[in-house]
C-alpha cells in the first residue's frame, strides 16, 4: 500500500495566509486575472508573455501599478502544478491549477457511467504534477453496479487512494469530503455531469456565478474557468469544469510509471533497467499490481 503525508494548513480565514506582498490568483478569465491582496478582490491585467505563464488560479503573483491599473509583473515559484494535454495540441501542456494541495477526482457511479480509465488519466495527473489525490464517487442513491464500484473502491484503498461515496444532497458525504481537504487547497475535477459544481456549492455555501469584484474591470460575469472559493472553516476549493476527454500532458515515455504508484513501487524490484512493463523478461510488475490498472498505465503509454 502506497502512503503519503501532506502538510496540512491551519483552521483559519484561508485568505488570512495570504501576504500583503503577493496576490492570489483567483481565476483567470480573457485578458484579466481576480486576484484577492489586501483583502479584496481585484481585477488585473493579464501581460502578453510571463516567464512560467500562462497563469492560472492558484498562482501566487506580484503586481504592479495601483488604483484602476493594476498588472501582474511576475508568478511566483509553484509547489504543484495540476496540468492537461491541450486538445488542439496534444504536444503541448495546459496548465489548470497551481500550487494545490489536494486533487479530488469526482466519479459518478452512474450518470455519466463510471469510466475507471478516464479516472485513471486524472489520478495520474495529479501524481505527475505533485498533488496528493484522493476520489469522491457521487450518485450512489441511484440504481447502479454495486459490486462494479465495491470492487473500484476497494482497489484504489488498496494502492492507498483516500475514497468516498455518497450523494452530493447528503450533508453526511458533504461534511467526509470537507473532512479530507482539512484546511488545504483541493481540485474538484472530472467528468461533465458528474456534479462537481453542486458539491462546490455544498461546500462553500457559493453558487458557481462569479460576483462583482473591484476595478480594473467590469461587472459580473460567469465562467467555466478553475475558480478558487475559500471554504468557511479553512481551505479553499478549485472547481474545474467538467470534461468529456481528457489527456495527460506531454512526457517522456519513462515519467508515465510515476503517475501510477504502485506500479512504480513495484519497478524498482524489475530485473532490467528501463524496464517499461509490457511483458518484458524479469519484470516485477506483472501479477504484483491489480489488471485494470496495469492495463490502464499499458494503453497510455502507447500514446504519451
Amino acid at each position: 500500500m502506497v502512503h503519503r503525508s501532506m502538510p496540512c494548513l491551519p483552521r483559519k480565514s484561508f485568505w488570512a495566509t495570504i501576504s500583503n506582498s503577493t496576490a492570489l490568483v483567483v481565476r483567470v478569465s480573457g485578458p484579466t486575472a481576480t486576484v484577492h491582496v489586501d483583502g479584496r478582490d481585484v481585477e488585473a491585467s493579464l501581460p502578453p508573455r510571463i516567464l512560467g505563464g500562462p497563469i492560472v488560479a492558484g498562482d501566487r503573483v506580484e503586481l504592479t501599478g495601483d488604483g484602476d491599473s493594476v498588472r501582474i509583473r511576475e508568478i511566483l515559484p509553484r509547489t504543484t502544478l495540476l496540468s492537461r494535454g491541450d486538445f488542439g495540441a496534444r504536444n503541448r501542456a495546459r496548465p489548470l491549477v497551481a500550487n494545490a494541495d489536494l486533487l479530488i477526482v469526482i466519479a459518478a457511479v452512474v450518470d455519466p457511467p463510471f469510466q475507471p480509465r478516464f479516472l485513471d488519466r486524472y489520478l495520474a495527473a495529479g501524481e505527475l504534477g505533485g498533488l496528493e489525490c484522493a476520489i469522491a464517487f457521487t450518485k450512489n442513491d441511484l440504481p447502479h453496479d454495486i459490486a462494479q464500484i465495491a470492487n473500484a473502491v476497494e482497489m484504489y484503498e488498496q494502492i492507498g487512494y483516500p475514497v468516498r461515496a455518497g450523494s452530493t444532497f447528503d450533508p453526511r458525504f458533504v461534511e467526509a469530503l470537507r473532512g479530507l481537504i482539512d484546511g488545504r487547497i483541493a481540485v474538484l475535477a472530472g467528468h461533465s455531469g458528474v456534479g462537481k459544481s453542486s458539491l462546490t456549492s455544498s461546500l462553500t455555501g457559493v453558487e458557481r456565478t462569479v460576483g462583482t469584484v473591484s476595478k480594473v474591470g467590469a461587472g459580473r460575469h460567469t465562467t467555466t474557468d478553475p475558480r478558487m472559493i475559500p471554504l468557511p472553516d479553512g481551505g479553499a476549493v478549485v472547481d474545474t469544469a467538467g470534461v468529456r476527454t481528457f489527456y495527460l500532458p506531454p512526457m517522456e515515455v519513462g515519467e508515465l510509471v510515476h503517475g501510477f504508484p504502485e506500479i512504480a513501487a513495484m519497478a524498482t524490484k524489475c530485473r532490467f533497467r528501463g524496464c517499461r512493463h509490457v511483458g518484458e523478461m524479469g519484470c516485477a510488475v506483472d501479477g504484483a499490481v491489480r489488471p485494470e490498472r496495469l492495463e490502464s498505465y499499458r494503453r497510455l503509454l502507447e500514446i504519451v
